[in-house]
């Protein structure tokens, strides 16, 4: 194993995992310094009663839930920042605590950015583009603080640096990548998950298993993140079609939000691939959601990429064997069996096998290809595609 010239890895999230946990949140959510809570939500997630349980769990820890803000939608957009951070403003809160899927969890990353140093979205759009200034004691000026209770097991949102919102204006996906965005508090319970439709959970599981592949394979790649993502695809391997199929086994369940957590930490710093840079374009100009997009542009991007060199095929191989996936020869057959297996799931899953099924039309493809180029996920992927081969992958997935 070559050792790496540089990486860098950090776990700024504190993780309290359990069962029967939205009753403490008051009490663990205190610790980060809350008092004036604004609860975070869509609809959907209200109208399951999930949201009351945390409100009483926010006031049993003597803290004051200042408001809720449910209007996120699946896709959340940068005007829906702007709303909820102008609504915690004038609740007076002094704290966000985000109850949903990932678009609830980068909604509540990109208010909090607004609600503490102002401007818009677009105005932080990048790389550690966060403020870095002072108060007079010369302390660097904070976010506010900030806890999130994923109620999917895929995007791992709620203990990562990057929040993706779509800039409907724009028909773009803006990403905004610094340590600070990462939330303070991540309560992961099983109780979170348990009305999660089987489609969802399918979808969501889909796109940690993504998270996970890449993370292995990425030229960002690091023995940490590699720790965190092997171990991650061990569990999607062994509870994603159990969390799936039956809703009741709770512990599939559990071990899934667990497998999400640990999945998004290569990719939170750097390591990630050109399934991303395929799937961000899918979403923002089609409406596909991330994780249905993910399942099926992950198997032809595999076989593009296990090809580049042996060091990768060898990385492919790490992932084969933790899924059970025969790993012999070399990367063009790793490639294409990696990827069947992936085909394979997806299919038991019940999620759709082409772009074309979920609206994608095939006069779209040298745009997407475009945008494709231009997504930062292109940069670390471990072979350098070309506009042409982003043509002929989208073609692939068509």
């Amino acid at each position: 194993m070559t050792f790496k010239d540089f990486y860098q890895f950090a776990s700024p999230t504190r993780v309290v995992c359990g069962r029967e946990l939205l009753a403490s949140a008051g009490f663990e959510f205190a610790k980060q310094g809350a008092e004036r809570v604004l609860v975070v939500t869509d609809q959907v997630i209200r109208a399951t009663g999930l949201v009351e349980k945390v409100e009483g769990g926010v006031a049993d820890g003597g803290l004051e839930v200042a408001g809720i803000f449910d209007d996120v939608p699946q896709d959340s957009d940068t005007a829906v920042v702007t709303r909820c951070a102008e609504q915690a403003m004038e609740a007076g809160a002094d704290s966000f605590l985000a109850v949903g899927g990932g678009s609830v969890i980068d909604t509540t990353k990109g208010a909090n950015v607004v609600f503490s140093h102002g401007g818009a979205i677009p105005d932080w759009e990048g790389v550690f583009q966060l403020p870095r200034e002072r108060d007079g004691m010369g302390r660097p000026l904070p976010l506010a603080p900030l806890g999130a209770i994923p109620t999917t097991a895929g995007t791992g949102s709620e203990a990562s640096p990057v929040a993706v919102i779509k800039d409907s204006e724009r028909g773009v996906k803006v990403l905004l990548l610094d340590f600070p965005l990462a939330p303070d508090l991540a309560i992961l319970d099983p109780e979170s998950t348990a009305t999660l439709p089987a489609p969802i959970a399918a979808a969501t599981g889909m796109d940690a298993l993504t998270h996970a592949i890449e993370g292995v394979t990425s030229t960002e790649w690091s023995p940490h993140g590699d720790a965190h993502a092997l171990h991650a695809l061990r569990l999607i391997s062994d509870n994603l079609e159990r969390a799936v199929g039956d809703t009741s086994d709770e512990d599939a369940r559990g071990n899934m939000l667990v497998a999400a957590n640990l999945a998004i930490a290569p990719t939170g710093f750097g390591a990630t691939g050109i399934t991303h840079s395929m799937s961000h374009p899918c979403g923002a100009r089609y409406g596909v959601p991330h994780g249905v997009a993910n399942a099926i542009n992950l198997p032809p991007v595999i076989e593009f990429n296990a090809v580049v060199s042996e060091e990768v095929a060898d990385q492919f191989r790490d992932a084969a064997e933790v899924l059970g996936v025969d790993a012999r020869g070399g990367g063009q057959r790793i490639g294409r069996t990696l990827a069947d297996h992936v085909r394979e799931l997806r299919g038991r899953l019940g999620l759709p096998g082409r772009l074309s099924e979920v609206g994608v039309p095939e006069e779209g493809i040298s745009r997407l290809a475009e945008d494709a180029m231009g997504e930062g996920s292109t940069l670390v992927n471990p072979r350098q595609p070309s506009e042409e081969d982003f043509v002929e992958l989208f073609q692939q997935a068509l």
